[in-house]
């Protein structure tokens, strides 16, 4: 599908075009709802990307030997302790 393929940026300033309409209050009610209803699915589609994104990032760190590997990466909410002593991320 043609959707499918366009770039996150491209969905992005759609969905930054759809709210600047519905801010302006000129649009009819129809298509108002019509103009929410595909920022709704835009929202989706982006969230969902962003998800896919976030699972092939990993971080690099250096172990206790000083050797660099990567590890996978932790969001804030998912990490419940630190990481451990003999690693130190490498920024």
């Amino acid at each position: 599908m043609a959707n499918e393929k366009r770039k996150f940026e491209d969905d992005l300033k759609e969905l930054e075009a759809i709210v600047d309409r519905l801010d302006s209050g000129e649009l009819p009610l129809e298509e108002s709802i019509a103009a929410f209803e595909r920022g709704v699915g835009l929202v989706k589609r982006l969230n969902q990307r962003l998800d896919e994104v976030e699972k092939k990032v990993e971080v690099l760190v250096r172990d206790a030997q000083g050797e660099l590997r990567t590890t996978p990466l932790v969001a804030p909410a998912e990490a419940k302790e630190s990481p451990a002593d003999d690693e130190e991320p490498v920024f």
